[in-house]
């Protein structure tokens, strides 16, 4: 036996485990959220393409129970207008209004683009994350969206 594997404890040893991401047929589940993602999407998506005809005509939703409530934007407030500057190619724009609204934009553009793949392709990408990443990520989003809202309260002076 070689010695590097004599030196080699059962805790240390490699796991065999399942590989990081699997791309297999869609079940029902995928189709599912496929749906749930265009329907909810795709809505948001027209209507921040054509805010800057709607918003001159009044024929948008401005304010909010958040802002009703405390006085304060709540941390969504200037995302339809990140997408509208987005859609304009005006990053700067996107960017003074809600930092990380081209963030945002891009990954709601990913996700439909990935629904639509799902629902012609009918096959979809399982990735396996153990418990600790998906709780990692979920805080890292949460602190990021956190530190957002306290940046746009800050240039807002709120």
């Amino acid at each position: 036996m070689p010695e590097s594997l004599a030196r080699t404890s059962a805790r240390s040893a490699p796991r065999h485990a399942l590989p990081r991401a699997i791309v297999s047929p869609a079940e029902s589940g995928d189709r599912w959220l496929a749906w749930t993602v265009l329907g909810l999407a795709l809505p948001w998506l027209v209507y921040t393409r054509l805010y800057f005809f709607l918003q001159p005509r009044h024929l948008t939703f401005d304010g909010g129970v958040f802002m009703s409530l405390f006085n304060r934007p709540d941390p969504a407030c200037g995302l339809t207008r990140t997408f509208a500057w987005m859609w304009r190619g005006d990053l700067g724009r996107a960017v003074v209004v809600y930092p990380l609204g081209p963030l945002v934009f891009a990954a709601t553009v990913a996700l439909v683009v990935y629904a639509v793949v799902i629902l012609v392709s009918g096959r979809a990408v399982h990735i396996n994350l153990s418990a600790v990443t998906v709780r990692r990520l979920i805080l890292v989003s949460l602190l990021a969206i956190g530190l957002n809202w306290i940046a746009k309260l800050a240039w807002l002076g709120m």
